[in-house]
C-alpha cells in the first residue's frame, strides 16, 4: 500500500512538472527538537527549526501515547517569524500557528519500523503590502501527510552509539478561507541518525517542491543539507513506561 501511494503521487506530479518552467534555490535547515516524558503516557514538546533567509518556528505541544504505543496525539501552538518579497530575507512577518498530529507506528518486530502521520496546521499569518506590514492576519488551514520508513542498524557502525536511517515523505495541501499563496508542497528527507544515550544528532539531505499559485507555470525547488538534534529526557524515572519518540516526529 505505502509504495502504491509513492508511485501513484509521483505519476500524478511528474507529468505537471514537465510542463512547467522550474527555479532551483539551495537552503540550509537547522532544528533543535526535545521531548520530556512527564507522566507514563504523557510528554511536553519543545522545538525550533530554523531556515536562514526563510523562517524561524518555535513550537510547544504535550503528547499522549496509548498503552501499545501505536499511537500518538499532539496538540499545541507555534510562533513563526518568516521572511516577505520585500525584506531580502530579513525575518519580519510574524504567524501564530496552532495544530495538532496524530501518529501511527505500524506494530513491527523487526529493525525496520512504518510510521503514518498527519498534522493540522492552523496559520495566521500578518498581512502585508508592497512595502510594509501591516494590521491584521489572513488565516489558511494547511494539511500534511507524511509516511517515515526506518531502519534501525543499532551498533553495526560502532558499539558507542546507535545508528538508523530514516527516509520521509511528506505532502503538505493549503486551503482557505483566506487566499493561497501555496497550494502544494512535497518534501523528501534523508536522515542519518547517530544515538547517545538520550541525545540523537541527525545531518542529513532534503528537497522540497512547491508549486507556488493555483495556475502557476513555475515549480520551485528547494533542497539542502540539514542537521536536527534531538533530545529526550525524563523527569522521573518511569519504570513501566519508556515513550517511543523520533525525530521524524517533530518535522
Amino acid at each position: 500500500m505505502k509504495t502504491f501511494f509513492f508511485w501513484l503521487f509521483f505519476t500524478i506530479t511528474i507529468p505537471s512538472i514537465a510542463q512547467r518552467q522550474t527555479v532551483v534555490n539551495s537552503e540550509v535547515w537547522f532544528g533543535l527538537m526535545t521531548s520530556g516524558q512527564i507522566a507514563p503516557k504523557w510528554s511536553l514538546w519543545l522545538d525550533t527549526h530554523h531556515v536562514p533567509d526563510l523562517f524561524f518556528i518555535l513550537r510547544g505541544g504535550l503528547t499522549y501515547h496509548t498503552d501499545d504505543q501505536k499511537f500518538a496525539v499532539t496538540g499545541g501552538y507555534a510562533g513563526l517569524k518568516l521572511t516577505t518579497p520585500f525584506s531580502d530575507g530579513e525575518l519580519i512577518r510574524p504567524e501564530h500557528r496552532p495544530w495538532g498530529q496524530v501518529v501511527y507506528r505500524i506494530p513491527s518486530s523487526s529493525d525496520f519500523s512504518v510510521s503514518l502521520r498527519y498534522r493540522h496546521d492552523m496559520r495566521y499569518r500578518a498581512k502585508f503590502n508592497t512595502t510594509e506590514i501591516i494590521d491584521g492576519y489572513w488565516l489558511n488551514h494547511r494539511l500534511r501527510f507524511n509516511a517515515s520508513l526506518r531502519y534501525n542498524w543499532k551498533n553495526r557502525l560502532s558499539p558507542h552509539f546507535n545508528f538508523a536511517t530514516t527516509l520521509f515523505n511528506e505532502t503538505l495541501f493549503t486551503v482557505g478561507p483566506d487566499p493561497v499563496v501555496n497550494p502544494l508542497e512535497h518534501r523528501v528527507f534523508l536522515l542519518f541518525s547517530f544515538q547517545k544515550k538520550s541525545i540523537t544528532f541527525s545531518p542529513g539531505y532534503h528537497i522540497r517542491f512547491a508549486i507556488p499559485e493555483y495556475n502557476s507555470k513555475t515549480l520551485f525547488i528547494n533542497h539542502g543539507l540539514f542537521l536536527w538534534i534531538n533530545i529526550n529526557y525524563q523527569f522521573k524515572n518511569f519504570r513501566r513506561h519508556t515513550l517511543k519518540d523520533f525525530p521524524g516526529d517533530h518535522i
